[in-house]
């Protein structure tokens, strides 16, 4: 099921009749998407352009220590959660100048326990003083599949709600909103607090206590976001 069939069938609110048959998927699937843009954004997935909590690919570059001191065991905990453990890719990059070399890992384990990876990684046995012999840089690539392949359904009351504020100013244009049609009305009488503002305003004023610990739930915002290969 797509999430937009997903909405269509808990949510009262995609049905619009000012609009013709024709142009009521499209104009959905458009808020549908400025929704899970919205809701990934404020939940921290969206950690480059058009990125959502969305099950999709992911990357993440990491640098690894110069040398390996006969310490070649590191552990990788991904971003990303929920993710798919069959989906992982890792590769070493080597890089020394202008060269750079890819080298896949393929010595790996995945611990349910903790819910990390640990890699023996091919590092050179370098000079394991302070300051470590190795000319070359490393970095560990990995790739994987992290995501919700639909809208969790606790989130659904939530995402209906949203929706329909969204749906509401989409439909705002220079004649839908006006309060007053005579130009010369006396603009006292307009009630300011009724007109659609940004959405993001009226986002935060739906978002009770509750709406915000449901979004909590796939919030990566307090998840730690290594930049270095812990070695084990």
């Amino acid at each position: 099921m797509t999430v937009y069939e997903q909405l269509t069938e808990y949510c009262d609110c995609l049905v619009t009749e000012s609009i013709d048959e024709g142009k009521v998927a499209k104009f959905d699937a458009r808020a549908v998407d400025e929704l899970i843009n919205l809701i990934s954004t404020y939940t921290c997935w969206a950690t480059k352009p058009c990125e959502t909590f969305l099950q999709g690919e992911r990357k993440e570059v990491i640098d690894v220590p110069d040398c390996s001191c006969d310490c070649d065991v590191f552990e990788f905990d991904p971003y990303f959660a929920p993710f798919d453990v069959d989906s992982f890719t890792f590769t070493l990059i080597e890089q020394n100048g202008i060269n750079e070399t890819q080298t896949v890992v393929t010595d790996y384990v995945y611990s349910e326990a903790d819910e990390k990876f640990r890699l023996e990684l091919p590092l050179p046995n370098c000079d394991c003083s302070p300051q470590c012999g190795c000319k070359s840089k490393f970095k560990l690539m990995v790739t994987y599949v992290a995501g919700y392949e639909e809208i969790p359904e606790c989130l659904l009351p939530l995402m209906c709600e949203a929706l329909q504020w969204i749906i509401e100013k989409n439909e705002c244009d220079c004649e839908a909103c006006q309060d007053c049609e005579n130009k010369y009305a006396n603009t006292n009488e307009i009630d300011y607090t009724k007109l659609t503002g940004r959405i993001q305003e009226h986002f935060l004023t739906i978002l009770t206590v509750q709406y915000f610990r449901q979004l909590a739930l796939i919030s990566l915002c307090r998840r730690k976001h290594d930049l270095w290969a812990v070695v084990v």
